[in-house]
């Protein structure tokens, strides 16, 4: 198979039955971003600013590749060039990144904002199989610059994935007050997110309303606002907000379940019904989505037979 393929086919994989694969998927542009240009030390201005006027350096888009001729390089010494643009590269085979990484950090060249880039890059690509060190990194990379917001949000995933949602909280908390208001959309979904997880729904729908403010195409604030409805009984805004998923992310299925859970809810099990199928259709082994559907079926198929 060729990498390009096995690269897509791993994706998708993961898209698919990892949230929080999706999560980082959309934080690591504007992590990397931040990361490696040195900009992690984001301090407010002396006095008071508008609220429309940009105070930091917003994360673009598009992150800037460390090319050969980017200026991206220029923060680091010349003889690192190599392991720069392989450490912060994306690849199937994680493992000569991590080891660039760590060529890196032992090099005793980089200056601390880099080195703390370095830390957080190498934690980012060891989340999903090594954690712990994942952890490590993170914690390293605090050591050495205390309060850096990419950092603190990236180890409160750790916490998060990990129900550990008091010690999340207090790092999204201090990365939301350091990130520019326009590049604090993730970090306020994950707070909403954690807020949810906690049952404190008035505060989660704070936060998630502000995260779409600033990221409206993101479709998972969509999700857990659903979820958050849907826990208060206000299942309207729980369906409108469950279809805004499905149309950002149309290949997922958890706004299909969402959908189905809470027109199962609302006393509409033939309604539900398609969508529960729907979702298989889109992720045959999805265990949540084919108990649903076997459950309606087996109620439908009984109330065939009494008739």
């Amino acid at each position: 198979m060729q990498w390009t393929s096995r690269l897509a086919a791993q994706h998708s994989a993961l898209w698919s039955f990892d949230r929080w694969y999706r999560l980082w998927w959309h934080v690591w542009p504007a992590s990397l971003a931040l990361l490696i240009s040195g900009w992690i030390c984001i301090d407010k201005p002396g006095g008071v600013t508008s609220p429309s006027a940009p105070w930091g350096k917003p994360a673009p888009n598009a992150p800037p590749q460390p090319t050969r001729h980017s200026p991206i390089l220029a923060n680091w010494p010349e003889k690192l060039h190599n392991d720069v643009m392989t450490c912060f590269s994306n690849a199937v085979d994680l493992g000569p990144l991590v080891e660039a990484c760590t060529r890196l950090i032992d090099s005793g060249l980089a200056p601390n904002p880099q080195l703390v880039a370095a830390y957080t890059q190498r934690g980012f690509l060891r989340r999903l199989k090594e954690p712990d060190l994942a952890l490590t990194d993170y914690n390293t990379a605090l050591n050495i610059q205390a309060d850096a917001p990419v950092v603190l949000m990236n180890r409160a995933w750790i916490y998060i994935s990990r129900s550990r949602y008091d010690a999340a909280m207090q790092d999204l908390n201090k990365a939301i007050e350091r990130f520019p208001p326009a590049a604090a959309g993730r970090a306020r979904y994950y707070r909403g997110f954690t807020f949810f997880k906690m049952k404190d729904y008035p505060s989660a729908m704070s936060d998630l309303n502000e995260s779409l403010k600033v990221e409206p195409n993101n479709p998972d604030p969509y999700l857990t606002r659903g979820d958050v409805e849907q826990a208060q009984q206000q299942y309207d805004a729980a369906l409108r907000d469950y279809d805004e998923f499905s149309k950002r992310a149309p290949r997922n299925p958890r706004g299909l379940i969402g959908r189905g859970s809470v027109l199962e809810a609302t006393g509409r099990p033939k309604e539900a019904l398609p969508a529960y199928e729907s979702a298989v259709a889109l992720e045959p082994a999805n265990a949540q989505a084919l108990a649903a559907r076997d459950r309606l079926r087996s109620q439908q198929d009984a109330g065939d037979q009494a008739k």
